[in-house]
């Protein structure tokens, strides 16, 4: 991906992983005011418009694209999905299991399980832990 200080014109090719901190060989780092120009060849996803971005913006669009590219991607995205699912049943839900992506209680926390199981260590979700998933299954399965 080309990275242009629109500044003073400067660019320059930044690889993966990504390391903000070279940018600053053109000028660009946590004290840069003005916007970059990005050529990425991927979806700005909402970052920046048309490739024009501000330090911050840039330095999330980074992370949103490594993430993409994480093995896990879906695992993660559907495991947050499982566990917002759990918090509609315990709360609003009125513990309503047609409301669970599962279809039940059963089957939404054996999926959670499976799910946390399939993430080597060190890549294990750290907004849940398997301790929480056993609370949600105890709280769910109570009537």
């Amino acid at each position: 991906m080309i990275i242009k200080n629109l500044l003073t014109g400067s660019s320059m090719s930044l690889e993966q992983p990504y390391n903000v901190a070279l940018l600053s060989k053109i000028g660009v780092d946590e004290n840069f005011q003005n916007q970059v120009y990005v050529e990425s060849g991927h979806d700005s996803f909402g970052f920046g418009l048309d490739g024009y971005m501000y330090f911050y913006e840039l330095k999330e669009f980074l992370k949103h694209i490594e993430n993409q590219r994480n093995a896990f991607h879906f695992e993660y995205m559907m495991l947050s999905r499982l566990k917002e699912d759990c918090e509609y049943f315990l709360g609003y839900g009125n513990r309503c299991e047609n409301r669970l992506w599962a279809g039940n209680v059963e089957s939404q926390i054996a999926e959670m399980k499976r799910i946390w199981n399939l993430f080597p260590e060190g890549l294990k979700p750290q907004w849940i832990t398997w301790d929480e998933i056993l609370r949600y299954e105890r709280r769910m399965k109570v009537s």
